[in-house]
């Protein structure tokens, strides 16, 4: 016990010492931060009638040219996730174009299609490369091994890692590399998904309601906030109890048998 409340001790310690690096005044990414702050409010401030107009115009466009415009996005959104990019900025967006309701048809279908690619690509394509891109961090491995254990304890870290600000194709290129089928995932995936996705399609309609020429209706502004404010709550909940299973990932493995061994290939 002492071992263990030291270990924690000094885990918290670290976690201290890390956010103070990073509002160190000496810390070159705070300042990147701040010129991007800056320069983007510039950009705004300046150009910011111009660039409004633009966004209008392009969401009529995106609205007009369906459903051709949707397959570019969904193959925008493939291209995406293959490469770690984040999920909520492209989600807010289909939820300032389509609204809420069919952004939400929309969104479901890209799911299932970005997973596809995400599997195509970590189980057959390029199988060895994503392997040992995953396998850097002491995390992916420990939730590889946690994903070996049963098939309820693989959907509990399905549906968690939906809660947890991790890349969004990571969390596919991790069940690529385990033996859980697609569809298994895939159900499971989309259910914890759920929360975050309709929580940016609210946010994304929201803006589209405050742009709107003819005004907002008020009853519905509040309605949308008050749903978004529910969601944050919901996920910030779930992200806690998220992180205790990840800290648990992130522990060493017991030796018990070969099985478990850290030089053991944690994938069959």
């Amino acid at each position: 016990e002492g071992g263990g409340g030291a270990a924690a001790g000094h885990k918290e310690l670290h976690k201290s010492a890390s956010w103070r690096d990073q509002l160190s005044l000496y810390n070159p990414k705070l300042w990147a931060f701040v010129a991007a702050v800056v320069v983007i409010s510039l950009v705004g401030y300046v150009c910011g009638k111009k660039l409004f107009a633009e966004i209008i115009t392009a969401k009529e466009w995106f609205r007009a040219a369906a459903p051709w415009s949707i397959l570019c996005y969904y193959f925008l959104l493939v291209g995406w996730s293959v490469v770690l990019m984040p999920y909520s900025p492209l989600c807010i967006a289909v939820g300032f174009i389509f609204g809420f309701y069919w952004g939400l048809v929309i969104q479901l279908g890209a799911m299932v299609c970005t997973n596809l690619a995400l599997y195509a690509v970590g189980r057959y394509l390029l199988r060895d490369w994503v392997e040992r891109q995953m396998h850097q961090h002491r995390i992916w491995k420990g939730l590889t091994r946690m994903l070996a254990t049963d098939w309820q304890e693989a959907a509990r870290i399905n549906l968690l890692l939906c809660f947890m600000p991790v890349p969004y194709g990571s969390h596919g290129y991790l069940f690529a590399l385990s033996d859980v089928p697609f569809a298994q995932f895939i159900s499971v995936f989309m259910l914890g998904m759920l929360p975050n996705t309709c929580l940016n399609l609210l946010i994304g309609e929201a803006m589209s309601e405050a742009s709107d020429p003819h005004g907002a209706s008020a009853y519905n502004t509040i309605g949308i906030a008050l749903v978004i404010a529910a969601l944050v709550v919901a996920v910030c909940h779930a992200s806690t109890v998220a992180h205790k299973v990840l800290d648990e990932a992130e522990a060493p493995s017991p030796r018990i048998g070969p099985h478990l061994s850290e030089n053991a290939p944690l994938v069959a």
